[in-house]
C-alpha cells in the first residue's frame, strides 16, 4: 500500500493497469483497487510479488482514472465485469489465481471467487468494507489531515496517490450516484459470504477511519465454509500505511501464496 512518506511524484502519477511477467509457472497475483482508488496503490506489494517470481497484474475499474462526471456514470455491475472478464481472461494462461483487493476490490474478489473457484485459489482482502464508519471523531481527524494540512503532511499525500478521481468541488455534487453502486456490492456481497470457498487472508486495522473493524465480525459469523485468518494492524489508516505495517502485509501476502521469502 501507499507510505505517503514522498510526494515529489505526485502530480506525475499516472493511473494505468500494470501487468508483469513472472517465472512462476501457471501462477499470478491479481491486484484490484477500491473505490476511486488506482492501481498504483499496490506498487510496493506488486514489487515485492514480483521478486518472489510472480506474474503480477493491476486492475484500473471502469470510471476510474478519468473525469469525475464519467466516473459518476459508472454502476457496481460494470465494476465486476471488468473483473470477472479479466479473471476468466487470464485463467486461459494461469491454472492458479490469487487476488488481492483494497477495500472496495475485496469486495470484487470475493463475487469473483463464487464464479471461478476452479482458477482462483485465494483471496486477500484489505480493508474489505463489509461496515463502514458513518461518523466517528477519528474520521473526522483523518479527513481534516487529507484536505487542510501542508501538502507534504504524509498522510495528506498519500490520500492524493490513493485516488485516480480528482478531488474538486465537482465530486461533491456527482459522488452520490457511485456511492449507491457501492452500498449495493456491499450488500450483495455480505450474502455471498457462506457461498466462498477459496481460502482468505483478510487484514484489517483497527485505526481505519472508513471500514469498520465490525466487518471482521461479520466475515468470521458468515464465511462458514472456508480457510479464514485475519492479520491485525495497529497504526494504518484506510490508505495510508505506516512502512513497518506495510511490510506486515507483505509478509502475510507472501507467506499466503506460498512465496519462499
Amino acid at each position: 500500500m501507499i507510505s505517503g512518506t514522498e510526494d515529489n511524484d505526485v502530480r506525475e502519477l499516472t493511473h494505468e493497469p500494470r501487468f508483469e511477467q513472472g517465472s512462476v509457472d501457471g501462477e499470478i497475483v491479481l491486484f484490484i483497487h477500491g473505490f476511486m482508488g488506482t492501481p498504483r496503490q499496490f506498487d510496493n506489494l506488486v514489487d515485492a510479488v514480483r521478486l518472489q517470481g510472480y506474474s503480477c497484474a493491476s486492475l484500473l475499474l471502469p470510471g476510474h482514472g478519468g473525469s469525475v462526471k464519467e466516473f459518476s456514470k459508472t454502476k457496481y455491475t460494470s465494476w465486476q465485469e471488468h473483473v470477472d472478464s479479466e479473471v476468466k481472461r487470464l485463467s486461459e494462461t494461469y491454472s492458479k489465481i490469487w487476488i488481492v483487493g483494497h477495500s472496495m476490490g475485496g469486495l470484487l474478489a470475493l463475487n469473483a471467487s463464487i464464479k471461478f473457484p476452479e482458477h482462483i485459489c485465494g483471496i486477500f482482502p484489505i480493508a474489505c468494507p463489509l461496515k463502514i464508519v458513518y461518523v466517528s471523531a477519528h474520521a473526522f481527524r483523518i479527513n481534516f489531515k487529507k484536505f487542510f494540512r501542508k501538502k507534504s503532511n504524509p498522510i495528506r499525500v498519500a490520500y492524493i496517490k490513493f485516488s485516480s478521481i480528482p478531488r474538486n468541488f465537482s465530486l461533491l455534487w456527482y459522488i452520490h450516484k457511485p456511492d449507491f453502486e457501492f452500498l449495493k456490492l456491499q450488500s450483495k456481497t455480505r450474502k455471498i459470504l457462506p457461498q466462498i470457498k477459496s481460502p482468505i487472508v483478510a487484514v484489517f486495522s483497527i485505526k481505519d477511519e472508513v471500514t469498520s473493524i465490525k466487518s471482521l465480525d461479520v466475515m468470521r459469523s458468515e464465511l462458514k465454509n472456508c480457510d479464514f485468518k485475519a492479520v491485525m494492524l495497529q497504526e494504518s489508516l484506510h490508505a495510508h500505511y505506516p512502512k513497518h505495517e506495510q511490510a506486515t502485509v507483505e509478509r502475510a501476502l507472501l507467506e499466503f501464496i506460498g512465496a519462499t521469502v
